[in-house]
């Protein structure tokens, strides 16, 4: 395959996966190789370049009907399912997922992991596309810590335009470009010395519904009315396409303004943009939903979002748009007793009313912010619709570990905020100079060690830790600076040294700040 564009790409000798598994999980490598696995996966009829496995049945098996399709499958010894909205859901045969090569060395395919996680879009849900050959789910212990061993180890492949790139699907644990409207896939990777980790190349994070979301984002909490649509507008000038809003933050007007003058002026089209907002606490009943979503659009002058949060666990009494907008934390600012008031919505409401909204096509992906395992767990147990995305306060002094690893086995991607800790409180009084981890002699040494600023050294924790970043700034040298995160990359010592950090401090928390600011004691964190 003849490359046009220049990269990086994940290489890893697949006999180092097999001699892996031989050494911590045996038995499980036992099943492999004596049961096998079969790869399932719903395909649409026709086409589908929005979609990241949008490879129709008709392509792959070179049908032109469903007859033909069925024909061909059963050829190759293939089961089928056609569903109600005209996809169909294909079950391979039996294939082997550890092969030995001529050489007599045994090797693990590396497509068990590919499909495993990799094979996600709207019509295909994150470890489901490949099972053992008697229908049995794969362990998802084993699968989680094979594919952190095949990250901790795999490097990257440097090329260049016009490179020509070989491939051995046995041996290497190689990455490929998404469905494309040329009807190919192209090989992106060959067998070669790799010199970094291929984390320091991973500028976005793939949902559970198949986009992909930048791993570096512009926040736009606090930033001022005046400067919101200059600095939206500097942010994608200088390759930010990930835009943090929410109502509560009271600039989106301006943001669609910022938004808006980029893309009239041919620097991105809106499919290039991935635009976040948040449902307000006021808005939590179903009726409430969808008006609140139109009201964010308009004011963004959008036709849709790429992600729509729940902003709070909370749920506030109504205040009518047209009364004040947006409402705020307090329900009556004119009456003497200035508080909130709670109206005790059940969090299932609102929810399945966000999932209206994806099916209509306001939003394409919905998920959470503020909550903690229990709360998604309940919200697994019924959604239609899982949460793509988690947006939770990440930082060295509170890196939320379980909360992580407990989102990554669930196929729940992260977007952290408040990235450099407490340097978005100060202005809030809710926290002080000397709570900045910016200022610890470790992360220092770290600065000195890789020649960056000491906020681009947790920036990049927060990036090589699998999460998303939202870093904001309405200063043009520190928007370059917060997002020129990838051409270096931390060891896993700088790593633990960072990890080491944590000591579970939350500067945003409402159960302390709504009793000073808004006279009403409201924990939601234990």
């Amino acid at each position: 395959v003849n490359t046009t564009e220049g990269g990086a790409t994940p290489v890893l000798r697949t006999d180092l996966v097999y001699n892996f598994l031989l050494d911590h999980y045996p038995e499980a490598l036992q099943n492999f190789e004596s049961l096998g696995v079969k790869y399932v996966r719903i395909v649409p009829e026709e086409d589908d370049f929005t979609s990241a496995q949008g490879r129709s049945y008709k392509s792959m098996f070179k049908a032109n009907s469903r007859e033909e399709a069925e024909k061909e499958m059963a050829k190759d010894g293939w089961n089928w399912e056609w569903q109600p909205n005209g996809d169909c859901k294909t079950i391979s045969k039996c294939l082997p997922a550890v092969r030995t090569t001529a050489s007599g060395k045994k090797v693990f395919c590396n497509q068990v992991i590919a499909a495993y996680f990799g094979w996600v879009d709207k019509r295909n849900e994150m470890r489901k596309s490949c099972v053992f050959g008697n229908g049995e789910p794969l362990p998802a212990a084993v699968m989680d810590d094979l594919k952190q061993f095949m990250d901790d180890n795999a490097v990257a492949c440097r090329w260049h335009p016009g490179d020509f790139m070989l491939i051995d699907n046995y041996m290497a644990y190689h990455s490929r470009q998404t469905f494309s409207t040329d009807g190919r896939r192209k090989v992106m990777a060959s067998i070669a010395k790799g010199t970094k980790d291929v984390k320091s190349k991973c500028h976005h994070l793939t949902l559970s519904s198949g986009d992909r979301m930048p791993s570096v984002g512009l926040g736009t909490w606090k930033i001022p009315k005046d400067k919101t649509a200059e600095s939206v507008y500097s942010a994608i000038t200088n390759g930010y396409r990930l835009i943090d809003e929410a109502c509560d933050y009271g600039n989106e007007v301006e943001a669609g303004q910022g938004i808006n003058q980029a893309i009239s002026e041919g620097i991105v089209s809106r499919d290039d943009l991935f635009i976040t907002s948040k449902l307000w606490n006021t808005y939590h009943r179903k009726e409430h939903v969808k008006a609140a979503c139109l009201k964010t659009l308009k004011d963004l002058s959008v036709e849709y979002l790429d992600l729509y949060l729940i902003h709070f666990p909370i749920s506030l009494k109504f205040v009518p748009f047209e009364k004040r907008y947006p409402p705020e934390w307090i329900y009556d600012p004119e009456s003497a007793d200035k508080c909130m008031v709670e109206d005790a919505v059940p969090m299932r409401e609102t929810w399945e009313a966000m999932q209206e909204l994806v099916e209509e096509g306001l939003v394409r992906n919905i998920g959470l912010c503020n909550v903690g395992v229990s709360m998604i767990r309940d919200i697994l147990s019924y959604a239609k619709i899982k949460p793509a995305v988690l947006q939770v306060e990440i930082h060295p002094y509170n890196s939320q570990q379980v909360l992580l690893r407990y989102c990554r086995e669930n196929g729940i991607a992260i977007t952290a905020f408040s990235n450099l800790g407490a340097s978005s409180y100060l202005e809030l009084n809710m926290s002080t100079k000397a709570d900045s981890c910016l200022e610890e002699e470790c992360v220092r040494k770290l600065a000195e060690k890789h020649g960056k600023t000491p906020a681009q050294i947790v920036l990049r924790w927060g990036v090589q830790r699998g999460t998303a970043i939202i870093p904001k700034s309405s200063k043009t040298h520190r928007l370059v600076e917060n997002i020129s995160l990838f051409d270096f990359n931390l060891s896993n010592d700088d790593m633990m040294v960072i990890d080491s950090l944590n000591a579970n401090k939350r500067f945003n928390d409402p159960g302390v700040f709504a009793e000073g600011a808004f006279n009403t004691f409201f924990p939601i964190y234990e």
